[in-house]
């Protein structure tokens, strides 16, 4: 047993769950912010546009929207999304068509450009040189170079033959994963699927299996202080075993992926002790220095916490995240599908972040500018930015933002009637029938956008009539 791997291993498949991309905080803004002004203006949901200093966004809701931003040469657009969706700056882009079609490219400052096409099916990429280029139809045949941690992986009519390289090592393999062998100077792999395999690593490692799973041991780690034995004699027994007896693991009735029926494990290095009953039902684990605690009575109740990091579950529904580290303090909250409860503080610069939603009533979210944003109904259980802007106005009820520069807007029923105003600006939108604009002593009003309109500009004062008359 390695109990510090284990543990890392649980709270990142965790954080990998339930934490999405727009949780990042180091993203770049994907929506005008800052404290300038804004020109704002829209139509109904199925038009909105606003412009400050250097950033511009448009949406054509729900078909199509842009942002850019020319201080970072940031571009994010969008159609239909997730239908597809892309941004750029000048060193690298990305882009997905349904998440299942991907492609990026970046361009490293001492090579060339490096790109990437990713579907379930076909593939290709390259780099600055001839070698670096690869393409691939699955199952037929594929070529990857430096992807998978291997510098090249080949494959044909996958799983009748395939084989990977990296550096010296060279491996092949036959009706994967039933026959396979490779090997270098150092390190050399042989299988023949259930009956016979090992993995030899000079220095480093060594594992051997007849008859898999019945039969397996080996010793890993011989690189470092303290080297690790181990052996299954499945389903009886199986254990772990340090060279000087630090770290014992003992399981009893071991099964491959649920683990033993019972059993056991210390490490006294880390004074780290834990126990297991009815495979991964109950658990219970803890260390002196009351960083590693872990109290789990599956799929009802569940603790664990792990130096900077905790986790608990209630059922399967409800999980919390916990985070209290030098660079951010994060507290998750989710009861699943319903509700949702963000919380991040980030030390370094003072300012948090905060999201709410309760699916499909509201969604809350202010971020580390201070700006507010709240509407009623939400679309979507998860939380997600590009689909929060794109599909939320057309079934909100009530929609209120409070931005970092002051400007405030309000809409009622799927924007029917909407209204913006700061300290200087006034502006009022009912589709197909009036708007109305003010700043200071200037206004502008017009009556199914130009059959009638008054507008007023400094001294100077004009009627329209008939969309294109004016007097």
């Amino acid at each position: 047993m390695n109990f510090y791997i284990k543990k890392k291993l649980s709270v990142f498949i965790l954080s990998c769950i339930l934490i999405t991309p727009s949780l990042v905080f180091a993203k770049i803004p994907d929506k005008p912010h800052g404290d300038l002004a804004s020109d704002y203006d829209q139509f109904w949901f199925l038009y909105e546009s606003e412009t400050r200093p250097g950033q511009n966004y448009k949406m054509f809701r729900p078909f199509y929207s842009r942002f850019s931003e020319y201080e970072t040469a940031y571009l994010q657009q969008t159609i239909l999304f997730p239908v597809y969706y892309r941004e750029e700056t000048n060193y690298w882009y990305t882009w997905s068509v349904l998440f299942f079609f991907t492609g990026t490219s970046i361009q490293h400052p001492d090579t060339s450009e490096d790109e990437d096409f990713i579907s379930p099916l076909f593939f290709w990429g390259g780099g600055e040189t001839e070698k670096e280029k690869y393409w691939g139809f699955f199952p037929f045949y594929g070529q990857v170079r430096n992807k998978l941690a291997w510098s090249e992986i080949n494959f044909y009519a996958f799983p009748i033959y395939a084989n990977w390289q990296r550096k010296e090592y060279k491996a092949h393999t036959i009706l994967w994963p039933f026959v396979m062998w490779g090997g270098s100077d150092v390190r050399e792999e042989f299988r023949i699927f259930p009956f016979y395999s090992k993995k030899e690593h000079v220095g480093k490692y060594y594992q051997y299996t007849i008859l898999w799973p019945f039969f397996q041991w080996g010793q890993k780690y011989m690189d470092k202080v303290e080297p690790i034995e181990y052996g299954v004699f499945f389903p009886f027994y199986s254990y772990k075993t340090s060279a000087s007896g630090n770290m014992v693991s003992r399981g009893i009735l071991w099964f491959p992926i649920l683990g033993s029926l019972v059993g056991y494990g210390y490490d006294k290095k880390t004074s780290e002790v834990d126990y297991n009953f009815l495979f991964f039902l109950f658990q219970y684990g803890k260390n002196n220095d009351m960083d590693y605690r872990k109290l789990i009575f599956f799929p009802f109740y569940g603790q664990y916490e792990f130096a900077s990091k905790k986790t608990l579950f209630i059922t399967p529904f409800y999980f919390q995240l916990k985070t209290d580290s030098l660079h951010v303090k994060s507290e998750y909250n989710f009861l699943l599908p319903f509700v949702s409860v963000m919380k991040q503080y980030f030390p370094e610069l003072d300012r948090s972040d905060r999201y709410l939603k309760i699916w499909p009533l509201i969604k809350y979210h202010k971020d580390t500018e201070g700006s507010v944003d709240w509407n009623a109904l939400t679309l979507f259980p998860m939380r997600s930015d590009e689909l929060e802007k794109t599909w939320d106005p057309i079934i909100s009820l009530i929609e209120y933002k409070s931005l970092s520069n002051g400007e405030k807007r309000i809409s009622f029923l799927f924007r029917l009637y909407s209204q913006h105003w700061s300290e200087d600006k006034f502006a009022v939108y009912i589709p197909l029938l009036t708007d109305y604009k003010s700043k200071g002593d200037d206004m502008e009003w017009k009556f199914m956008y130009g059959l009638l309109g008054y507008k007023k500009e400094e001294e100077k004062r004009t009627f329209q009539l008939f969309w294109f008359l004016d007097l």
